[in-house]
């Protein structure tokens, strides 16, 4: 990555209130935050690039994560605007809807070997025959874009794809110069061709010298942006339908109709390369391109390619296309024209040009001008005002979920690290309300769903491989160490692979045994150095349950057990599943009290592998897509059978005594493999600066 001042990355989640009332005005003032962030940023620094990307990889989950990053040229006062940029985007308005989440890894945004091919969006210019007018058209920004509709599209991909859009505050003098010389030029010689139609009305003259007009007033003196657009894609037919979303979303049709052109380049092909780099770098790259300006008429100065029809015996020197060959107001005897303009003017055009308006917007000369060339017009295609942009820079609000209306395919996603950043308070507490608990996921209102270990000491947990029954334990693991940091867990993970990680980076917390010959020694350990352990604490200290010891002084956390798979268990000699059996219903009337806990997993539920008295002992069950047989054995209903192979995590949840079986959408909670995934990438970060 090429050398930076500093370079800022954050992870964006919203912060779903449950306060929420009025959702119309919530979602309107948070359009209008949006906007003000903007307007602020362009006001912060020079060259400041922030950059807003939408990662999509239908591999992961959630599939679709959004991020801000923040790059600053090294030529600027650093210290400073990084302090005042933190706190912008940390202490300032959109801190109430977002958490911005610092990301020290910065993998994701430079590993782009994936990507085929590249879209991006540019304002539709165009040169317009026989009078070679040139029309960069303006953005109309759609203040009511809340990406909905895109995020929507996204969600239908099947390959990765980012969705970037990148601002760089504005700040070149020179070429500035140049375009605004080249737009007063422009109006002059429209003012020369209209004054030559003979009262005839001109539509596309009217058309370009309005435009022009609106670039004369708002962009001499506005803050500016240069903007990227872009679609970054591993499979090519995809960028363009996302890119063409987000074009109807961000922007309103002009009276011209012509908005905005997408163009598309794939490897190998000119611009692919250097824009695939300014992604990675957090910068902006021109490289692609409308190939209009390929032409030759391009270099030609604006007052040689725009011409007045002829008239009188002038007209039957040539036709009304021809060039003449030297405008009638250069003087004579000036330098002679490279490539249509003339160079040593347009060195020193600042100087040699003064313009004027008469409040029409036509500028009348007060001077000898320089003359501009068409391609001196060119950077209005990549500048826009923060008005204009305001409609693209937008980041997703969540929609609202209709109960009445609920379908599988517009169920709320959960978000582990949304989830745990925004609830994580809760685990730490130990208040009456929220005592020794932990976050199951959320329902399909969107809000969280809670169970404590204090009134729920055991678990059931099925479902069939792929429906989320291993990333749950994982789920559960993590909160049971974030809040029981020297907390001890023993797992029989028979199938010896889905919990290597945990004995690798946790172990002095984790013993995992492979075997059911382990697991008989494991359940023996178990029982005499936790549980008769933790019952004779409770007996010397005269107290009935682990947080009266604990308030005794007596440092103590909870210790889990995790039996998965528990077919390996029916499949045992009768004298462990009995013991098993023995133990489970003997921690069903203590544990809650001493802290000793049991979850019971099984992939292929039945009722020789649950039997009556596990389902009597585990007082909450979590239930993922299971058989029909199966989700009517363990909750009594086929609720769990309805679920869709396609909605993993989504489960019931069943509470003893409770009114109702209740779906839940449990989180991905991603895990450290090897050298391709480390643990800081991970949240389970969090465990090892809790460590």
């Amino acid at each position: 990555m090429k050398k930076t001042s500093y370079f800022l990355s954050f992870e964006i989640s919203y912060k779903r209130s449950i306060q929420e009332t009025n959702k119309t005005e919530l979602r309107k003032y948070l359009q209008q935050t949006q906007q003000q962030l903007i307007s602020s940023i362009s006001h912060l620094a020079t060259n400041l690039i922030i950059s807003l990307r939408y990662i999509y990889d239908p591999t992961q989950s959630p599939k679709l994560k959004t991020y801000l990053l923040i790059n600053r040229p090294h030529n600027t006062r650093i210290a400073e605007d990084s302090e005042q940029i933190l706190s912008l985007l940390t202490k300032g308005k959109l801190s109430q809807f977002f958490t911005l989440t610092p990301q020290p890894n910065l993998t994701p945004f430079q590993n782009l070997d994936w990507v085929q091919t590249i879209g991006e969006i540019l304002k539709h210019e165009e040169f317009i025959p026989p009078q070679n007018y040139y029309l960069p058209h303006l953005f109309e920004a759609n203040q009511t874009n809340d990406m909905s509709a895109v995020c929507d599209v996204i969600h239908r991909l099947d390959s990765k794809l980012i969705l970037e859009i990148t601002l760089q505050t504005y700040h070149n003098p020179t070429q500035k110069s140049l375009w605004v010389n080249a737009i007063n030029q422009m109006l002059a010689q429209l003012d020369k061709v209209n004054a030559n139609t003979s009262g005839i009305k001109d539509n596309i003259l009217s058309v370009t010298s309005a435009l022009y007009q609106k670039y004369q007033q708002s962009y001499p003196n506005s803050d500016l942006f240069q903007y990227s657009i872009k679609a970054l894609a591993e499979n090519r037919a995809d960028a363009f339908p996302v890119l063409d979303t987000l074009i109807h979303e961000a922007i309103k049709e002009t009276p011209h109709g012509k908005r905005c052109r997408i163009i598309q380049v794939s490897k190998n092909q000119p611009g692919f390369s250097e824009s695939l780099e300014a992604t990675k770098n957090v910068d902006i790259s021109s490289a692609i391109e409308w190939e209009g300006w390929h032409k030759n008429n391009s270099e030609i100065s604006i007052a040689n390619a725009i011409q007045p029809q002829k008239k009188g015996l002038g007209k039957f020197g040539g036709d009304s296309g021809s060039l003449p060959d030297k405008p009638s107001f250069y003087p004579e005897n000036q330098p002679p024209m490279i490539g249509g303009v003339n160079s040593e003017q347009n060195q020193n055009l600042p100087q040699l040009y003064n313009a004027v308006s008469d409040g029409s917007g036509l500028v009348k000369l007060s001077a000898t001008p320089p003359a501009s060339r068409m391609v001196d017009l060119k950077p209005l295609h990549r500048l826009a005002t923060v008005q204009e942009i305001s409609g693209f820079f937008r980041i997703a609000v969540p929609q609202e979920i209709s109960i009445e209306n609920m379908t599988e395919k517009s169920l709320p996603v959960a978000n582990s690290e949304d989830l745990f950043n925004y609830y994580k308070s809760l685990l730490e507490q130990d208040s009456e309300t929220y005592r020794d608990c932990y976050i199951v996921g959320i329902n399909d209102e969107g809000n969280p769903v809670i169970s404590s270990w204090a009134e729920t000491p055991h678990r059931l947990v099925a479902g069939l491989t792929g429906a989320g029954k291993t990333n749950f334990l994982n789920w559960v693991i993590f909160q049971f160490l974030y809040a029981n940091p020297t907390g001890k867990i023993y797992i029989a993970d028979f199938a010896g692979v889905d919990f290597n990680f945990l004995a690798k980076h946790f172990l002095d917390n984790v013993e995992i045994i492979t075997t059911v010959e382990e697991c008989q020694k494991l359940v023996e350990k178990i029982h005499t150095d936790e549980y008769q352990r933790r019952i004779e604490l409770l007996k010397q200290a005269e107290v009935h349950n682990i947080q009266e010891l604990r308030e005794e002084g007596v440092e103590i956390q909870r210790t889990l057990w995790i039996i998965d798979e528990a077919a390996d268990i029916a499949l045992a000699p009768s004298k462990l599943k009995e013991t098993i059996q023995t133990r489970l219903i003997e921690y069903a009337r203590k544990g809650r009290k001493c802290g000793l806990h049991v979850i019971y997993c099984t992939q292929r539920p039945s009722t020789a592998i649950i039997t009556p008295q596990v389902l009597e002992s585990c007082e909450e069950k979590v239930v993922f897509r299971v058989s029909l047989a199966a989700s009517e054995a363990i909750i009594e209903s086929s609720q769990a059978a309805k679920i869709s192979k396609e909605s993993r995590g989504r489960a019931v949840l069943m509470l003893v005594g409770g009114d109702e079986n209740n779906y839940v959408n449990t989180p991905y909670i991603r895990v450290p493999v090897g050298k391709k995934v480390l643990v800081e990438d991970t949240l389970w970060r969090y465990l090892a600066t809790k460590s």
